[in-house]
Formats: structure tokens, sequence, C-alpha cells
């Protein structure tokens, strides 16, 4: 590239990564995210990913014309970020990175000269209709050929500014279109503002041509007022309602108070938070990083991350996570996680993704829309060989009302803006979209496999009975329960975990060969206080090599030393709260419920009793819950996975769509299509019918801008709809669509409950 490329600053590592993220900690793939202010429809998005994705070292690009952003999946040593944010400017569409400062300033920047635009144009409108009223009510004979001639050059005057400022946006990126051989939405509409001026100009400066002496003046200045109007209300609707995106990605604060090693309160920038620092966090405001609190006790607002709405205590030594604002006290935390290991950094992460994705439902507006605008322009030709022998002026602005009415701006925003609003509504209740065909997936599902631990049973267990061998010192036993527990995320280990260091337990003991087998158990070598090493496994009598002692639907765990069992743990799981109720109104909505456990038969049958779940199978190893599911597939049905996403993530993968219970889970590594951050399995069918809606509105905006412009367009061509009526049809059409979509901003997750027992 040029030494002249303004963003070499960029390709320094430390910038890239304020608004970029690598595939893991040895790879050299990263995923950059920009914000593209000039992309306005599917055209647009189509053409950025067709064009940056032809330069060497770029692996996909995925762009949103709903959300304006883009993002970048390119190799660091094939490619720096200059060059492709170079080759952006080269096409016509300036991008700046999403999450700095200046990306928010430009919006701002952009949305004034918007405002202005219209101001200038709806002043100057309403100057010429002035004019143009009395040619239109006085007869031939009212007045002077001179005055007439008048109107019209003040009209010419007043035209200007809109040419010149107002519609420059249209102009300069049609410009861009056509310089690199490729249509998108501005070129029919800047084809039917140039031809209205250019007519005009020669009925006003040389009457008596083939054009006539008729002015377009009056619908030129219309049509560009209502496209700036649709543009302006279009952005403020795009913030409302993909707005939690945004929110979240600035909700961190720019500085922090820290202690220094002189015990000092000093404010540095929250960039350079380091594992270990002290904190110093005031009500009010919010943690800039995951941490626990060391001094103090409070209340956190975690509602933006999780979706609880009620405040959460925090004494000293609880958790706090990025994010999350401090209510009630002063405080101090000591931070444990910052920049990409907190987990607010994988929720904006996947949001950010989810925000550029696109459903299987929404790419039929990119195929659709270069073929679409081919034909707008044979429709616009087909008006003008159809007038032409007739009224030749007739015939050019026939073909004007055409390029204006067929303008595909709600085609485009059709299914993005009705997925980017139920995606931002779900994030505000609590539902992280990974993935936003997943929406269109969940409306279609007719089958909806469980697991139970951790989904339909509360996450922590608790341990109801201990017996362990007489040779063996329960100390011992303890420390080595603790210590081979520690690091596991499933649920029984974190209760046994929590068991052991109630009662003192020591969790540092030297481990060898730590390994974690899904469906089984846990083994390792520990090396004892003795100097001695033991071989250790702990899990169910099948993976310690035991006969199950007899306990009905209580889950039996087995400490095993050698073969000797040394330790047996009888835990006992508590339903959640509304999983009762979910199941029965899943059930009443037609849906097959399934469940499928780890667990043993016993205690799965039991769970399934108390839901009134038909299908049950226990001892499903993560293969036999794969095969399942994929079974289902193979006789057509649809299915819904739902799991903790500890130990599901091959089905988890392999479904329809999915769904991961958030609680403790590392969203990083998360494969589900959505993750419920909060506890409520209730919000689930809540959430289904959500879903359901999101598509039937994307259908009826599929079916308004179909039907519009099978309305519009042979109106335009036999000469029956005016330019100015074509551009606030077309305004009025995508307005119509985003206000359509606005109705999905409006979620009750609570909502299902009502009339249940």
């Amino acid at each position: 590239m040029s030494s002249a490329n303004p963003w070499q600053g960029l390709d320094i590592q430390s910038e890239w990564e304020r608004f970029s993220q690598r595939e893991s900690s040895t790879s050299n793939i990263w995923t950059s995210h920009v914000w593209v202010e000039s992309m306005h429809c599917a055209a647009c998005s189509g053409r950025i990913e067709q064009n940056i994705k032809q330069i060497p070292g770029v692996l996909a690009v995925y762009a949103s014309a709903a959300s304006k952003r883009v993002r970048v999946v390119w190799d660091a040593q094939k490619i720096s970020p200059s060059q492709w944010f170079a080759d952006l400017d080269q096409i016509g569409y300036s991008a700046l990175p999403l999450n700095e400062y200046n990306a928010i300033t430009d919006r701002t920047i952009q949305q004034r000269k918007m405002l202005w635009r219209l101001v200038v144009a709806v002043f100057c409108m309403m100057q010429v209709m002035m004019y143009a009223y009395p040619t239109y009510t006085a007869d031939s004979n009212d007045m002077a050929p001179d005055m007439v001639q008048l109107m019209k050059w003040a009209s010419w005057v007043l035209t200007l500014p809109v040419m010149l400022f107002s519609a420059t946006p249209f102009l300069s990126q049609a410009w861009a279109s056509l310089r690199q051989r490729q249509l998108g939405m501005d070129v029919p509409v800047s084809l039917g503002i140039i031809a209205a001026f250019v007519m005009s100009t020669l009925a006003t400066f040389a009457p008596g041509g083939w054009w006539g002496d008729v002015v377009y003046y009056d619908s030129l200045t219309m049509f560009v007022s209502f496209l700036l109007i649709g543009r302006w209300l279009d952005v403020k609707l795009r913030n409302r309602t993909a707005g939690a995106l945004e929110n979240m990605m600035r909700r961190l604060p720019n500085a922090v108070l820290k202690k220094n090693q002189a015990g000092e309160w000093v404010q540095i920038a929250a960039s350079n938070i380091n594992v270990g620092d002290i904190l110093f966090v005031r009500p009010g405001e919010v943690f800039a990083a995951d941490g626990k609190v060391v001094v103090g006790n409070t209340s956190a607002d975690e509602s933006m991350l999780t979706g609880e709405s009620e405040p959460v205590m925090k004494a000293t030594g609880a958790q706090v996570i990025a994010g999350s604002g401090n209510l009630t006290s002063v405080v101090e935390m000591q931070v444990e996680q910052v920049g990409e290991g907190t987990q607010y950094h994988a929720l904006v992460n996947l949001m950010a993704s989810a925000s550029t994705e696109k459903p299987g439902i929404a790419l039929l507006a990119d195929k659709v829309a270069q073929p679409f605008l081919w034909g707008v322009l044979l429709a616009a030709l087909l008006a003008v060989v159809y007038w032409w022998s007739v009224d030749p002026a007739k015939a050019v602005m026939s073909a004007v009302a055409v390029l204006v009415v067929t303008c595909p701006c709600a085609l485009s925003l059709a299914t993005p803006a009705a997925m980017l609003a139920s995606a931002g509504t779900f994030a505000k209740g609590g539902v992280l979209i990974r993935r936003l065909q997943a929406i269109q997936a969940i409306s279609e599902i007719d089958t909806i496999v469980f697991d139970k631990t951790g989904t339909l049973t509360e996450n922590l267990q608790q341990v109801q009975l201990a017996e362990t061998h007489a040779d063996w010192g329960n100390t011992l036993i303890l420390d080595m329960l603790a210590s081979i527990t520690r690091d596991s995320l499933h649920p029984v280990a974190k209760a046994l975990h929590t068991y052991a260091v109630e009662q003192d337990a020591l969790t540092d003991l030297v481990m060898h060969d730590w390994q974690e087998v899904v469906g089984g158990g846990i083994s390792a070598t520990l090396d004892t206080q003795a100097d001695t090493a033991v071989a250790v496994r702990l899990g169910n009598a099948q993976f310690s090599g035991v006969v199950e002692a007899e306990s009905g639907a209580e889950r039996q765990v087995y400490l095993m030393a050698g073969n000797v069992m040394v330790a047996r743990f009888t835990l006992a799981e508590q339903v959640k709260p509304h999983a009762k109720a979910a199941i029965s109104q899943l059930i009443s909505q037609g849906l097959d419920i399934q469940l499928l456990s780890g667990d043993r038969i016993a205690p799965v049958k039991n769970l399934a009793l108390q839901l009134g779940i038909q299908s049950a199978s226990g001892l499903q190893k993560a293969e036999d819950k794969l095969q399942h599911v994929m079974l289902l597939q193979q006789q057509g049905r649809k299915v819904l996975m739902v799991g903790d996403g500890l130990n599901d993530g091959p089905v988890i993968a392999a479904a329809h769509t999915s769904i991961a219970m958030g609680t403790g889970v590392p969203l990083t590594q998360a494969q589900a299509d959505m993750v419920i951050l909060g506890n409520d399995i209730g919000v689930l069918v809540s959430l289904i019918s959500h879903c359901k809606k999101t598509i039937l509105i994307v259908k009826q905006n599929l079916l308004w801008a179909a039907l519009y412009n099978a309305a519009g367009v042979p109106l335009a061509i036999m000469g029956l709809l005016p330019a100015w009526l074509a551009g606030l049809g077309m305004a009025a059409s995508s307005l119509l669509v985003l206000l359509n979509a606005l109705r999905l901003t409006d979620w009750d997750k609570s909502r299902w409950q009502k009339g249940q027992a």
C-alpha cells in the first residue's frame, strides 16, 4: 500500500486490538468490527462483501445494512487492517472502528449533516411549491408569460441548493457504485433526480423542444425531502431497535480509581487496568473488570448482563462482573479478569457477531437486490419506449417515477429490521443471540430435547449424606475431594467442591494427569501430604467400577483411591421453580418434549414424572444424545436442544437450533445459538412465541414490499404516478416496515406465567 494510506496507524497491533478479537491465544486469525455509515441497502452490503472478500488474507466478510456494521475475518500474517480499510474507501464506503469514540462522533456529525440537508430541502420545497401553486390553479389568461417564466427561474434557483447540498449523499454514492460497475439503491434514485432536474432546466432556459415547457421542480424537491425524511427516521429507528448492543459496548467507564503502591487512590485509564489491581468503586459507577469485593458491602445491578432485574447483594468476597453497576455503597474490588477474559467482553463479542450475521430468510434480499435493480432500469426503459411516440416529456417523467417508486429500501429492510429489533429486545431481557438464524429456526421447531442437570434442575446441588471409609481420615478425603473438583465446571463437581471447602478442606494438593470424562467423572493422580501418589477417581458407579447402591432418585457419587471406595456422597437436586409450568405450556402448544440426561435412570424418570414429560432417557453419554437427535432429524423433526452448555457441546452443535443456560458457562466457548443468561427456564416459552412473532412480521414486511412494488410499477409506467407521489410512497413503505419491526421491541418475558397455576 502507498505510504499515503491514512489507515496505516491501525496496523499497530495495540491499535487493531481495540476493535478486533483473536480467534485463539496462538492464532493469527482476527475478527474486526467496523462501522459503515453510508451502507443503506442489501446491494450496498453485497458490494462490500464481494469486494473485500477478494483481498488476499481476508477469510470472510459479513456486512449488515440494517446495523451498518461489517465483520471482517482476516489473517494477520497475510494482510493488515489498513489494506481493507483503504479498499472500503476506494469503493465509496468510509469505515470506522466500531468501538472507538471517533465512530460515535462521526455518527453524530453524519446525523447533523443529514438534518441540515433535510432542513434545506424542506425549506426550498415549500418555496418552490409556493411558486408552482399558481400555475396549477390559475387559468391560462390569468398570468402573463413573463411572470410564469420568472417563477420558473425562481424555482430553478431554489432547486440548486437541493441538488448541490441536500441530494449529494445519493448522487455521490451512486457515482461510487457506477465507478465499480455495480448497482446500488442510490443509482435509480439519482438517475430519477438528475433526469427531473435536466428536463426542468431545459424547459426553463430552452422551452419549445421535445422536452416541452413543463417543469418538475416541485416534484423533485418534494421527492428529495421525502427521501431525506425517510432516511432520517430510519437512522432514529435503527438506533432504537439495535441500541442494546451499543449500550453494552459503551457501558464500561473510561477511567477508574486505582490504589497505588503508596496506598493512594490515583485515576488511570480503564485500558491500563491489570489483574491484581485494587479499584475504588462508588455508588452509581460501573465495575470496569471482573473481580471480587475486598472491602465493603453493596448491591449490584446485573440486568444488562443477565436479564435479572432485582439487585444482587455483594458482600465482602463476592464476585462482581464487568459492566454491572454498583448501586448502594462504596466498595473496593480486586481485579481478577480484564479485557478479553471478562464475561462482559464475551457478551459484546457474541452480540457484535450476531448483528452482522444474516439468517436464511434475509439472504433473499441479497440475492434479488442486483437483479431487482436491473429490472428497475429495464422497467424505466420500457416506460420511455411506451410513451415516447406519444409524449417524450411524459416518457421521461414516467421513467423517473419508475426509478423512484422501485427504490428497494423496504425490501432490503424487511428482514434485518425485524431480526435486529428482536435481538436487541432479547439482549435487554437476558437472552443473548449468537446467530440471528436461530430466530427463524426456533419458529420452526416441533421437538424440544432437554438436558436435566443445570437446565430443568438447579445448577448447584446439595450434599445430603457423606459416607467415608473407616481407614481413611475425613480430612484427607475432603482434601482429595476439594482438589480434584477444583477445576471442573460440572454442577455435581461444583456442589462437592463447595461442600468440601465449607469444611475447611485444602484445595492445593498437587495433581497429575487430571482428566474429566463426559458423562462419567474425574480422574487424577494426587500427591498426598505423606508424599504418596494416589490414583483418584470421582464419578458415577460405572465410572468408579462399583456396584451402585439402591437409592431411588437420589444421585450417588463415589470417590475411589485406587480400587478402594473411600467415600460415597448422596446429592439431592431441586427442580427449577417455573420448570413444571413451562413444560406444561410447551406441551399445550403441540411441541414434543423429551428429556435426555447422563444421570441414572431413576432420577431421570422421577423428574420426567414430576414435569409431565412422556419421553425420558437416562445414562446418556454425549454420543448417545447426539445419535438420538440425529435420529429425530432423520425423521424430519425440527429439534431444539436446551442444555447447560457444559457437556452437551456435540448435540448442541448438531441440533436444528440450540439454547444454553448461561449460568457459569464460558460464553466464548458456547456452541449454542442462544444463551439464556438468567436461571428462569420459563423464559423459553415466551422466547419461542416471540420468535414466531418475529418471523410473522418479517413475512408481513416482505409481503408489503412486494405488493407496493407490484402496484407502483404499473402505475408509474402508465404515467398515473407523479414523481413526488412515488417518492412519498417509497419513503412511506420503508417507514412502515421499520414501524412494524418496532412492535418487536416490547417483550415481557414473564407474560408466559399469566394464567399458570
